[in-house]
């Protein structure tokens, strides 16, 4: 018996041991450089996703090339997504890494989906726009690209670890982990990824600039049964988010359709729906209140539409034309679209608009009732989850930026916002980032370079009608102009 109690004290002590040894190896997380640059905290900082979304680097930087077929036309690299990658950066936009035990992961972040790019002409170098709109990036087409390589024949040992150590000399004992456990434990979870995933398969595609965003947490984290709704909507902004405190008499909805009412809230359950859980939302909590600096006071770019360039100069607006847009701006816009106005960041009920409420119906009180009690026996401390009837009118910052436009990017340029619906363009494409300097938005029209390097948009589609927001469309062509020319210098 004695001889028992020993054997089995010593399984119990290597047990231990092994645990504690792979918690340091793989687990124990590893706190980011700091930095005063809050637009690269933006860009590159955790949420605390790495466990449950985060890849180990060299496997993730060596798969666009093992897998090119998988990419969006069959392009080169994951700028292919949309996303912008800095000279210099370890990962693009949107990416974090963070060393989990002695292995660096990579996992997306809040930029992922709020980042934007522009030219005004078309020899011009891309201009990155922090916290802007997403009108490029594609999240499903990243989705998808993870889970069809890691279900490929292709994702195996020798394959990937040949192509890791043709661009980097790793030691031998990161050349283990990577050959007997990081592979193989990668392309498990990829897998388990496509089955969690396989509802999107029934639903239109998201496209470029737009993304399903609670359909996945109402699936996944909330345990709830899918609904068959469609959430395919817009990327918004994050841009002056500063002036939606709450006050005394106002309290102003976040989200498309204002299911938030509080800016913190809102952060934390994004990071929540990317993969952050309450154990490391800890160490996470500072990093995310540095974000919510970040976007309460990053601005967007200053339009290029002036009055004051030449009268040949395709970003030249006539200041007659301006000063009457500006005019009927405010009577027909400024009472939802300023922070003056009575309707401003409040939902305008769907009867009113007249657009599509595939979104809307997404978002259902069922999730509100779950994702309020989130994680049982930890108190997050939600209470501004609402359901609501409506879109929000939210402000127009950067209008100029945002094609295309309306909650679900159905009208792809302010000219054709202010067209009645019928007469709006039934097809268009997006991910496209030139500026259209005639129509306002980006250049989207079948033809042009948009239908070349950009996606088709079929309003057809479940949750692609451009019907409704009927405010400006039975102006005379006249006004129309005078408005759009306003419209163009927000």
């Amino acid at each position: 018996m004695h001889r028992l109690r020993i054997v089995l004290a010593s399984i119990l002590a290597v047990m231990v041991m092994v645990a504690v040894a792979a918690f340091l190896l793989l687990l124990r997380p590893v706190a980011q450089p700091q930095t005063n640059d809050l637009a690269e905290l933006f860009a590159h900082g955790s949420i605390g996703n790495e466990e449950s979304q985060g890849l180990p680097y060299w496997i993730w930087r060596v798969l666009p090339q093992i897998f090119p077929d998988y990419l969006p036309g069959n392009k080169d690299g994951y700028g292919t997504f949309g996303v912008f990658w800095q000279r210099g950066a370890a990962v693009p936009v949107g990416f974090s890494v963070k060393t989990l035990g002695v292995i660096p992961r990579v996992a997306p972040n809040c930029a992922f989906c709020h980042q934007g790019s522009y030219r005004l002409h078309a020899g011009d170098v891309n201009q990155m726009v922090s916290a802007g709109a997403g009108t490029r990036v594609n999240p499903q087409a990243y989705i998808r690209f993870l889970m069809n390589a890691g279900s490929d024949p292709r994702f195996n040992a020798d394959t990937i670890m040949a192509a890791i150590t043709g661009i980097y000399d790793m030691p031998w004992w990161e050349r283990t982990l990577y050959r007997f456990l990081l592979i193989p434990a990668t392309r498990s979870a990829l897998a388990d990824q496509k089955t969690r995933f396989a509802w999107m398969m029934e639903r239109p595609d998201w496209g470029p600039g737009r993304i399903d965003p609670f359909n996945p947490v109402k699936f996944q984290n909330l345990g709830l049964p899918d609904d068959k709704t469609i959430g395919n909507s817009d990327m918004m902004p994050l841009w002056s988010m500063g002036g939606l405190s709450e006050t005394n008499t106002r309290r102003f909805s976040l989200h498309w359709d204002g299911l938030q009412t509080d800016l913190h809230e809102t952060v934390i359950s994004g990071a929540i729906g990317d993969g952050m859980s309450y154990k490391s939302y800890p160490r996470t909590e500072a990093s995310l209140g540095r974000v919510m600096e970040f976007i309460r006071l990053e601005n967007p770019p200053p339009s290029p539409f002036s009055t004051l360039r030449p009268p040949t100069d395709p970003y030249h607006v006539e200041a007659a034309a301006v000063e009457a847009g500006r005019g009927l701006y405010t009577s027909l816009c400024a009472d939802c679209h300023e922070p003056s106005g009575a309707r401003y960041r409040t939902p305008i009920p769907i009867v009113d608009l007249g657009t599509d409420r595939h979104r809307l119906d997404m978002w259902t009180p069922a999730a509100l009732e779950r994702y309020t009690a989130y994680e049982p026996g930890y108190h997050w401390g939600f209470a501004s989850f609402h359901k609501t009837e409506g879109y929000v009118a939210v402000g127009l910052q950067g209008l100029w930026l945002r094609g295309p436009y309306l909650h679900n990017g159905s009208v792809p340029t302010l000219r054709a916002l202010l067209d009645p619906p019928p007469n709006r363009p039934l097809s268009f494409y997006r991910g496209y980032d030139l500026i259209d300097a005639e129509n306002g938005g980006f250049i989207s029209a079948p033809g042009t370079d948009g239908a070349k390097y950009g996606v088709l948009f079929d309003t057809a589609e479940p949750g692609n009608s451009n019907e409704g927001h009927l405010w400006g469309t039975d102006l005379p062509q006249g006004a129309k102009e005078n408005l759009l020319a306003y419209l163009k210098t927000l």
